[in-house]
């Protein structure tokens, strides 16, 4: 008659018991836990044997799927490898700490040498000129100052109505002065009379500095020179902090593709796996396969 047993895990004893039975060989190919075991008895003889394993092999717990190894390493670079079991986690890691450590490193020094330069364009140049409260410009009027000695006067004649713009070619207003009378051909022997007057006073106006922004430094002092060395300290550290980020970033995106393609490539081990185990006998101690 023919007999099954069917055992979620079959144990190494009940194998033995079997392969101990007379005149029975064993062929054992992939056993494993969870398997089927067959057999036949015919006459008080074992005929025949056989265990076949169930496709599906142990699983790995907590391993993420393409889309969860994607999302975790984009949040935080290389922790979807390190779920999957690979070590490349640790260049991520590494590469994003080193990357955020330059970029906020550089990021504050840049601001404290912008704050540095700021100071002292006030105290150097400004401070005696301006007679107003102090007013910050943008990143163009401090550039402006270290590349021109003087702004000049915004208004070259208070005592007349209106605005008598710089007429001193060597200082930043007047030079603003002289560009807008080439513009709109202003006669310089009589700029009052002219038709295109209106029109170069309000690019003056726009183009030139006022009472808040004007600016002297000293002569043969070197602190133009100095403060046109904080400006691009400061500016070579916003360059720096801005290339730490892009790398920062790149890293994320690069991190996520990776655990993307990890993911759907890896297949877990075990998986698959499909065991055999038969065995024939016959009269007389001989087996045939």
């Amino acid at each position: 008659m023919l007999v099954a047993a069917l055992a979620a895990g079959t144990s190494s004893g009940e194998l033995m018991a079997w392969q101990q039975q007379p005149h029975s060989r064993s062929a054992m190919l992939g056993q494993s836990p969870g398997s089927a075991l067959l057999f036949e008895k015919a006459g008080g003889r074992n005929e025949a044997v056989a265990t076949v394993t169930p496709a599906t092999g142990p699983q790995l717990s907590g391993r993420p799927g393409q889309g969860e190894a994607f999302l975790s390493s984009l949040v935080l670079p290389g922790f979807g490898q390190y779920r999957l079991g690979t070590r490349r986690w640790m260049a991520y890691a590494g590469l994003e700490a080193i990357s955020a450590f330059l970029y906020l490193d550089n990021r504050a020094e840049a601001w404290d040498l912008r704050a540095a330069y700021r100071d002292f364009a006030w105290e150097a140049a400004r401070a005696g000129w301006s007679g107003q409260p102090r007013q910050e410009g943008d990143f163009a009027y401090y550039e402006t100052l270290s590349k021109w000695r003087a702004s000049g006067a915004w208004d070259a004649d208070p005592d007349r109505a209106g605005v008598q713009p710089e007429g001193d070619p060597s200082t930043f207003n007047g030079s603003v002065w002289g560009r807008a009378m080439e513009i709109f051909a202003v006669n310089p022997a009589a700029p009052d009379g002219s038709p295109g007057f209106e029109r170069a006073l309000d690019y003056y106006r726009e183009n030139g500095y006022g009472p808040a922004f004007l600016w002297a430094w000293r002569e043969d002092s070197g602190d133009r020179i100095h403060f046109g060395g904080l400006i691009t300290s400061s500016d070579e550290r916003f360059k720096d902090a801005r290339r730490a980020l892009g790398i920062l970033v790149a890293n994320h995106i690069l991190s996520a593709l990776d655990g993307l393609v990890t993911a759907r490539l890896d297949v877990p081990p075990g998986t698959g796996a499909v065991g055999l185990n038969l065995s024939v006998s016959t009269p007389g101690d001989s087996t045939r396969r």
